[in-house]
């Protein structure tokens, strides 16, 4: 039996914006993903009613647009009024016909019920002014060119965006006008000190490390940061974990696939990069005797498997990366979001890439069905429970049982983290093992009532077209001693569980 307690020294606000997901141009995720005015199910605006419905249901508040690496040579004014250039997208090898742009994503929005849009400006191939015209153009409220200039298009009211990431994985080797951590530093705090001139109200995340698997990593988020954080409010972190992945990005690595012990694991690596980047940024506040504490924004995260279509380079819809992925997978992808959430006093903001079609949360056939990757469950049951008076409480497993593998040792079989809202107790949790566990929850209060929700099945299963209900949350039979604080749930071999306590 595994034992968990609660305490509460160390208790943190976490809201619905902490996670959130991405729509790129990059493959099928945009056109035949979100939006295809021929579907049965498209909307006057062209938007797939059948996606949106799913991201309704997911409840998601907050996405990033529209990357990612295609920002690094983007035009935004391509992609507003009457007139749209086709131009090349460098990063993902396609003709992009900016047949959707900045204005049908805000409606998209609108339609999807998202709230809070995280944008991307190019400090790639262009600067200062470009970005400071698309702030001008989304968030202008005066009589200027711009903002006149959206007003003819149709949209009067400035659209409001707070979040503005200041360009993307400009470390990367395969980045277009890849930067040093100095050059990029410079520009990104030239940036947004004249963005926040001309809006004082927005937040700007600046580019970290793209992966930790660079050999730049973590001397580049410190070097950036070094030039930038008077004048920046978050740093950007991204991270993906293939079964597969090389150790190093920036040199040949070839090796086997994880087994699955040590690929369920994998998560601790985001514990790790979190704590590193916290340091990092607490070293350059120091060192600048600053009183601003450093948020992060862990803008690009997701667990990676190949893409299962053959590439049609220089299209209009090549399909770069398209994926199921099977529970071991979902595991995985549970445990990385529960470290973010127990991070969540410095993790603010989170994107899962990507939402559609791109190792996604929902998969889409032109002109066909929509359907959810398990991995959209675990993200929608996270977000059915965040709110404005929602609490991380911090907890630890006493006496629970750990295995060990050639690369990490002491590893918790059942991996968790516990939710406060205003009258439950949702406890999150992932058993790794291949046996059922009987977990005890001592809770600081009496509760009367639970609900206890399954995601469990075969390893390798997955949800695919012709079965796309395959990997769904059940209901399970739960045991609640009412006026108890101490309560006993049993965990399914190999699962994502989500148990909520009421008073």
């Amino acid at each position: 039996m595994t034992e968990l307690k609660l305490y509460s020294e160390r208790q943190f606000d976490v809201r619905p914006q902490l996670f959130g997901s991405f729509l790129e141009h990059m493959g099928t995720v945009v056109y035949t993903g979100v939006y295809e005015p021929t579907h049965p199910t498209a909307n006057a605006r062209g938007s797939r009613g059948d996606v949106l419905k799913l991201v309704q249901e997911l409840g998601l508040k907050t996405l990033r647009y529209p990357g990612g690496n295609y920002t690094s040579s983007y035009h935004w004014e391509d992609t507003v009024g009457k007139k749209r250039p086709k131009r090349m997208n460098l990063a993902w090898q396609s003709l992009e016909t900016n047949e959707f742009g900045l204005d049908e994503f805000f409606k998209w929005c609108q339609d999807a019920g998202v709230t809070n849009p995280i944008l991307t400006v190019n400090l790639g191939t262009r600067g200062i002014d470009d970005a400071l015209h698309e702030l001008e153009y989304v968030n202008g409220r005066y009589d200027t060119d711009w903002a006149n200039q959206r007003r003819l298009n149709g949209h009067t009211d400035p659209y409001n965006v707070k979040y503005w990431c200041l360009g993307n994985e400009l470390d990367g080797p395969w980045q277009v006008a890849k930067k040093t951590a100095q050059e990029y530093g410079r520009l990104a705090n030239e940036t947004s000190k004249a963005m926040k001139l001309m809006d004082p109200t927005i937040q700007t995340i600046l580019v970290g490390s793209s992966t930790p698997r660079l050999g730049t990593y973590p001397e580049w988020d410190f070097k950036a940061l070094m030039e930038a954080y008077d004048n920046v409010d978050f740093i950007a972190m991204h991270d993906y974990v293939d079964r597969r992945q090389s150790e190093r990005l920036d040199q040949p690595d070839p090796r086997e696939p994880d087994d699955l012990p040590t690929y369920l694991a994998r998560s601790r690596e985001f514990d790790h990069q979190i704590e590193e980047i916290e340091a990092i940024a607490d070293a350059v506040k120091a060192l600048k005797r600053s009183d601003k504490t450093m948020n992060i924004s862990f803008d690009e995260w997701n667990v990676h498997r190949s893409s299962l279509k053959e590439p049609q380079p220089w299209t209009t819809h090549n399909p770069v990366d398209w994926c199921y992925f099977n529970l071991a997978d979902t595991l995985l992808f549970g445990s990385m979001a529960l470290a973010i959430l127990r991070h969540g006093d410095r993790v603010k903001l989170s994107c899962q890439a990507l939402l559609v079609n791109t190792i996604p949360l929902i998969l889409t056939d032109e002109g066909g069905n929509a359907w959810a990757n398990p991995t959209y469950y675990i993200l929608q049951s996270l977000l059915q429970n965040l709110s404005d008076n929602s609490q991380v409480i911090a907890s630890s497993i006493v006496d629970g049982d750990v295995y060990s593998t050639q690369r990490y040792q002491d590893v918790p079989v059942i991996d968790q983290v516990v939710l406060k809202t205003k009258d439950a107790y949702t406890v999150y949790a992932v058993n790794r093992g291949g046996h059922a566990k009987t977990l005890t929850v001592q809770l600081p209060t009496a509760v009367q009532t639970g609900v206890h929700r399954v995601l469990t099945g075969n390893l390798t299963d997955e949800n695919t077209r012709e079965h796309p209900e395959t990997l769904v949350p059940q209901e399970v039979a739960l045991s609640v001693e009412a006026g108890k604080t101490s309560q006993t749930c049993t965990l399914p071999a190999y699962s994502w569980s989500v148990i909520t306590y009421q008073d």
